[in-house]
């Protein structure tokens, strides 16, 4: 794989570290301001190869990123008002489970009771387009010029920005890939999270976002434990596009093809990533390789090293140009 651009020493923090050191300043704020209350939670339910479901909920003491969650607690998943199936939450409080429903079916809900309360959330059922790769793509400062701010405390966040051309190119992949957002974000901006997705034209896919104050700080443990258990559940999450060292590691250390956009203050480069000035450059790539990157032995071979990807001469071209 190709990798470009030179190291000099960064004289602006890495956005993951603003944004780590934001989030622990919403979530202090949260807490101490008495929203101390239990919130349950979901993920998007995605179809796995075989035709099973992957359901996951999120039992947690309050909605922020500093309480854990509750152990132990049963969660019953239902499509079309009858039980698929249920779990008990470990003990980060998240309950997931594997189940075989009807097919066609669009949305679920799941129930719980925990904290003296009974909780019920609905969530959208995942089929991806194509049984090849599954792309994986970060958020901020990957697609989103995030106001942190709004993202945290306003009900809707209407100042962050996406970033120019990354809708499009989304929409693209998604012709012929399986999309995941990967944030770590924390769960309680799930739902503003994919009401701006919405909002600014991206295509559907999950949301997967963290859990606690350890995940922020330590986000480079997180990504790398996280995307290890997506690769498990799903062997073909081949592809990741993020912004930065910590997501290129994270992608790398699972075996993945990392694709590197928009990077800016991080300068730590790493010879397996390939990278590229916008999203432009990234929907040329997609296109060039398309063959390559829709088949999995392939493109396993050419994160080996064992077989060239082709780097179109757009990338190397200014990034002013044809603006």
């Amino acid at each position: 794989m190709i990798s470009r651009g030179t190291t000099m020493p960064g004289q602006v923090e890495p956005s993951h570290h603003r944004f780590a050191s934001a989030a622990l300043r919403v979530g202090l704020a949260l807490a101490l301001g008495g929203c101390a209350t239990a919130f349950f939670e979901v993920d998007d339910a995605v179809e796995l190869e075989d035709g099973r479901i992957r359901f996951a909920a999120f039992t947690e003491r309050d909605q922020s990123p500093f309480f854990g969650g509750y152990e132990g607690v049963e969660v019953r998943f239902q499509v079309d008002g009858a039980d698929v199936a249920s779990a008990r939450s470990d003990d980060r409080g998240v309950a997931t489970t594997l189940a075989r429903i009807e097919p066609g079916a669009e949305r679920f809900e799941a129930s719980a009771r925990y904290g003296g309360q009974d909780f019920r959330r609905a969530g959208k059922i995942v089929h991806w387009a194509s049984d090849g790769p599954v792309v994986v793509c970060d958020i901020d400062a990957t697609i989103s010029d995030t106001a942190l701010k709004a993202l945290f405390f306003d009900e809707t966040d209407e100042k962050s920005e996406p970033i120019a051309h990354s809708a499009d190119v989304l929409h693209q992949i998604a012709q012929h890939h399986g999309l995941v957002y990967f944030t770590a974000r924390p769960k309680f901006t799930v739902d503003k999270t994919q009401r701006w997705l919405e909002t600014h034209g991206f295509p559907d896919g999950p949301v997967l976002t963290s859990l606690t104050v350890g995940d922020l700080i330590a986000q480079r443990r997180y990504k790398r434990r996280e995307l290890r258990k997506l690769r498990e559940m799903f062997p073909n999450v081949l592809i990741g596009i993020g912004n930065s060292h910590v997501d290129s590691e994270g992608y790398g250390a699972n075996g993945m093809l990392s694709l590197i956009v928009n990077r800016k203050a991080d300068t730590k480069y790493a010879p397996h990533e390939v990278e590229f000035n916008d999203w432009r450059q990234v929907g040329q790539f997609f296109e060039a390789n398309r063959e390559m990157l829709g088949n999995a032995e392939r493109l396993h071979a050419a994160i080996r090293g064992d077989e060239m990807a082709v780097v179109p001469l757009l990338q190397f071209a200014d990034p002013a140009e044809g603006q």
